[in-house]
């Protein structure tokens, strides 16, 4: 990705990406199974959100695969994960402290892709003011007294934003957070009814185009550094009983798409634009884990940020990334064990690490690699 306004490309870096980006969850739709050998899975879909998902069916990856999604909506209020639990999706995307507050209530799913990871250049959120403003990364209590919009709670936008203003001195009770969708908040701040927003990609790179309305003040690197926050990819157990070989396939595709995105900022970023309705010499996109592997890091930190700022489940504490997360349908992964960090996937994997889906605790697979 490239960011707008003069700002050079950084070099990739392979090592540690709501986005923040919590997936909607939709209505009831019922099962899907196969369709002429292929298996479908149902996703769920936002038009205005990035999805690896979406950037493969752009790149044709679904078109000879034996796995297709079948996307469903509309959005509703209800998590993905409990959708995911009731069978009424199969897989989603959604940031992990969803993921951990799903386990406490004991819905059966298991994260088996990461997505998005964060860089100095290629953030998961960034924060923007009105041109002018006196908020900056070196004034943050001038937002005292002030408004934030945010466009969920509980989440990145909300979590993250909170823990950096605390860090840096900045007094919580003293800031009013207004929840609005997140294509409102540039009108708010224009209009004075917002003085700080959250942002994810690919609505970012549209507000870097617009210097003499928006600044951006600081981004979410800020905050977390190169550990990034997850929003894994999750499947119900159910599907993945079913269907692990589909899911093996799943795995491979999101990889596949996500080395491609970061070996292609430019031309990402032109999809984001297309799947999302954003002009696509504005838009810009996330970098994203390599070789789709999870590792322990980027997820633990959702238990630190949700005890600081949130609201943490009774339960939650005895919790551990690999309660809820797995590498066994990756096809590049040597070991269905967690990544100790980010800092272990820095190469690019041109070939599969095994020959079929791997033994884990979290779901039965029958005949699953050891």
């Amino acid at each position: 990705m490239s960011r707008i306004g003069g700002r050079g490309l950084l070099a990739k870096l392979t090592a540690l990406s709501v986005a923040f980006l919590a997936v909607p969850a939709l209505v009831a739709g019922c099962g899907l199974g196969k369709d002429n050998g292929v298996v479908y899975f149902r996703f769920a879909n936002s038009p205005t959100a990035l999805s690896l998902v979406r950037i493969a069916d752009e790149l044709g990856y679904w078109n000879h695969a034996g796995v297709k999604p079948r996307y469903v909506g509309p959005a509703t209020a209800v998590p993905a994960v409990q959708l995911l639990d009731q069978n009424k999706i199969d897989i989603a995307t959604g940031m992990f402290n969803g993921d951990i507050d799903g386990k406490v209530k004991d819905f059966k799913f298991t994260a088996i892709a990461s997505s998005m990871l964060d860089l100095p250049n290629e953030p998961h959120m960034a924060y923007f003011t009105k041109a002018g403003s006196d908020i900056t990364k070196n004034n943050l209590k001038a937002i005292e007294g002030r408004t934030v919009g945010i466009s969920a709670t509980n989440s990145c936008v909300d979590l993250v934003i909170k823990q950096y203003l605390k860090n840096n001195g900045v007094d919580l009770n003293k800031v009013k957070f207004l929840q609005l969708k997140e294509e409102l908040i540039p009108p708010a701040i224009e209009k004075g009814e917002v003085d700080l927003g959250v942002f994810h990609p690919p609505l970012v790179g549209v507000l870097l185009s617009k210097p003499d309305k928006f600044t951006e003040a600081f981004t979410s690197f800020d905050d977390w550094g190169p550990q990034g926050g997850q929003a894994p990819y999750v499947a119900s157990n159910a599907w993945l009983q079913k269907n692990p070989a589909a899911a093996r396939e799943f795995v491979g595709i999101i990889a596949k798409t996500a080395n491609w995105a970061n070996a292609h900022p430019k031309e990402s970023a032109e999809i984001a634009g297309k799947t999302t309705g954003y002009p696509v010499e504005q838009t810009t996109n996330w970098h994203y884990a390599p070789n789709a592997l999870l590792d322990k890091a980027s997820l633990q930190l959702w238990w630190d940020l949700v005890r600081d700022v949130g609201k943490p489940l009774p339960g939650s504490d005895k919790l551990r990334p690999e309660d809820i997360a797995t590498n066994a349908f990756n096809p590049y992964a040597k070991s269905a064990d967690l990544l100790e960090s980010q800092e272990q996937n820095t190469t690019i994997l041109d070939s599969e690490q095994n020959s079929k889906v791997l033994k884990t605790d979290l779901v039965e697979i029958a005949g699953a690699e050891k």
